[in-house]
């Protein structure tokens, strides 16, 4: 029984991703839409983001070190002015690319999540129009619970840098980080998921989807893993083109195939974590209160009828 509950548990990510490419290939119109729209500008955005910010932080942790063995203390503080302007500039740089992402982001996982429990648990074709009209009940929700997510991941970058002060060992905090952020991330993409799927947002939602997670928390962890491996695959092999000094040399086919690819990348993992969060909560049906009466209330209605 027990080798039974385990053999399910470890088919369970490979019955996701079935079901999600199932999904997809059987609703080509909407989510080539959704594709087309969304995820597909916003991963120009963030790959050129990459490009545009990856030379200069290059640069600005090169004058950071350079100020450091500058023979005179003038030296040292036109370096650290220099630094500090680059620093800014970057920061202009990613302000730009990072708020279109943020609201792009925001209908795209509406878009995506919508239409994926529509063709998952009500057996609904989703139309382009159907997905229009979810996002005026929805968007808000979905807002609120992405301004928690940030603020989350926002706190959390900052731990691995001061348990690696701590502890002085940078190996042991980064295997041990990378798994926390890895189901941190698992947890957050479920909340959101939550927000749009159910009458619950902001903290309430993360709540509810990390409890939707009890006893399926090795595959929300092995999904989200597998995502940011493969987006990972993706964003270093352009950096470390850039590394190499490779930018110019890139053709343009070469940057839309990694485009293309991130863009779909993107789009699966939504519609992943939304048949993720369908499974889970087959497992954790909404309770009904008000629809389990008693033989006396049934008696007292009748009577009244």
């Amino acid at each position: 029984m027990c080798d039974a509950a385990t053999l399910c548990r470890f088919f369970t990510p490979f019955k996701i991703l079935f079901n999600s490419l199932t999904i997809l290939s059987t609703n080509k119109l909407i989510f080539t839409s959704i594709f087309l729209l969304t995820t597909l500008p916003l991963s120009t955005l963030l790959i050129y983001q990459s490009i545009f910010t990856q030379q200069l932080t290059i640069q600005i942790r090169h004058l950071e070190a350079l100020a450091h063995f500058a023979s005179t203390q003038f030296e040292a503080r036109h370096v650290w002015h220099e630094s500090r302007d680059d620093a800014i500039f970057l920061i202009r740089i990613k302000a730009l690319f990072s708020f279109p992402a943020y609201f792009i982001s925001l209908i795209a996982t509406l878009s995506a999540v919508h239409s994926s429990l529509s063709a998952t648990s009500h057996g609904i074709t989703p139309t382009v129009n159907s997905t229009i009209n979810s996002f005026k009940p929805n968007i808000m929700r979905l807002f609120v619970t992405s301004i928690f997510v940030y603020a989350i991941l926002f706190a959390f970058s900052s731990l691995p840098l001061f348990l690696t002060a701590l502890t002085g060992s940078h190996l042991v905090v980064l295997v041990i980080g990378s798994g926390i952020e890895v189901y941190l991330m698992a947890v957050l993409s479920v909340g959101l998921v939550v927000s749009v799927a159910e009458e619950r947002f902001g903290w309430d939602a993360i709540k509810t989807g990390s409890g939707l997670m009890e006893g399926n928390r090795f595959c929300g962890l092995v999904l989200s893993g597998l995502f940011v491996w493969v987006s990972s695959l993706i964003r270093s092999r352009m950096i470390g083109k850039l590394m190499d000094g490779e930018d110019s040399s890139m053709s343009f086919e070469d940057k839309l195939v990694i485009i293309v690819c991130y863009g779909f990348v993107i789009l699966w993992s939504y519609v992943i974590m939304s048949v993720y969060y369908y499974e889970c909560r087959k497992r954790h049906p909404i309770k009904e209160p008000h629809l389990q009466l008693d033989d006396d209330d049934q008696e007292n209605q009748l009577s009244v009828l």
